[in-house]
């Protein structure tokens, strides 16, 4: 974003839109920009997603999609946070939760994750997981933006505040249902378009391959050796071409051994990565046993509380 496009987003500050008034740019987004709003009678912070609307793109459709999503998915105390859709004269705006910083923000911040944040962090990215995958759909772009914390505000209309120790996924625009609509998995299918980040997705993706409840699960184990070593051993490859890219990262994934990857890491990040590897398509990954797997890890490294939260 260039400075004009800035100058032109912090303008808005301190405008009306409905019953809220604007009082910070957050970030922009591919199909709206994210402000903080508060709420001009409750006084209660918000986020509001103001769609792009032009010639190249119609952000109102992606968000007014990914907002069916939230709307099937929200529970703020499995870590999805509240949405809802409101008029402004002839305009659709998107209201949410205002949550806090992401994890690609708190890892900038501190430049490492420790071992018992990232145990910790393991815990909730599957409980989170499995809630959404419950509810039918896959994420399909997991990566360290797309977690963060809560803020501790309430939405208007009432109820609780997002607790800032507890850890929320977002950014549903590129989720799917993975059950039909008579119950049946949909089905496994080659020669797809590559969806999600390069630097996390799952080699299916990068194959063309049909993703599914594995896939998420595979790019969160990505995302866990990333928030402990900061790098990822496919990071840094090039390419002009950025499907020829892709596929680079793709086959750099396939070729190194999960061994090497989680080298220096406890034994149980090895265990969970070849255990969702091997999953079929179409299986049904045991959650609770993974959690209970990390949740023994943590136990068994004697840190000073029980409460699993983050010491940044």
């Amino acid at each position: 974003m260039n400075k004009k496009e800035l100058d032109k987003l912090h303008q808005l500050i301190g405008t009306d839109i409905n019953r809220y008034t604007i009082t910070k740019y957050i970030n922009s987004g591919s199909f709206g920009d994210v402000f903080e709003a508060k709420n001009k009678k409750t006084g209660e912070l918000v986020a509001l997603k103001i769609p792009i609307l032009n010639d190249e793109r119609d952000g109102l459709q992606s968000l007014l999609e990914e907002a069916k999503v939230y709307k099937n998915i929200s529970d703020r105390e499995n870590g999805v946070a509240e949405m809802k859709v409101i008029k402004n004269n002839d305009r659709k705006i998107i209201v949410m939760d205002l949550l806090g910083p992401s994890l690609e923000e708190l890892l900038n911040k501190h430049k490492k994750f420790s071992m018992k944040t990232v145990i910790s962090l393991a815990i909730s990215m599957i409980s989170v997981i499995k809630h959404i995958h419950s509810k039918g759909y896959i994420h399909r772009d997991i990566k360290p933006d797309n977690f963060t914390l809560g803020h501790g505000n309430i939405i208007d209309g009432g109820g609780k505040g997002t607790d800032p120790t507890k850890l929320f996924c977002i950014d549903f625009g590129l989720s799917k249902k993975y059950v039909k609509r008579n119950g049946d998995h949909i089905p496994f299918c080659e020669n797809k378009k590559f969806c999600g980040t390069a630097r996390y997705a799952s080699i299916s993706s990068h194959k063309g391959r049909e993703q599914s409840r594995k896939d998420d699960l595979e790019s969160i184990g990505y995302l866990l050796v990333y928030l402990y070593k900061e790098k990822l051993p496919w990071q840094g490859i090039k390419n002009k071409d950025k499907n020829r890219r892709y596929e680079l990262i793709g086959e750099k994934k396939d070729k190194i051994s999960v061994e090497d990857l989680c080298s220096g890491m406890p034994k149980e990040f090895t265990i969970f990565l070849k255990y969702v590897k091997n999953l079929d398509f179409d299986e049904k990954p045991h959650y609770s046993a993974l959690r209970k797997m990390f949740y023994k890890l943590y136990k068994s490294r004697n840190y000073k509380d029980d409460k699993l939260e983050w010491n940044q």
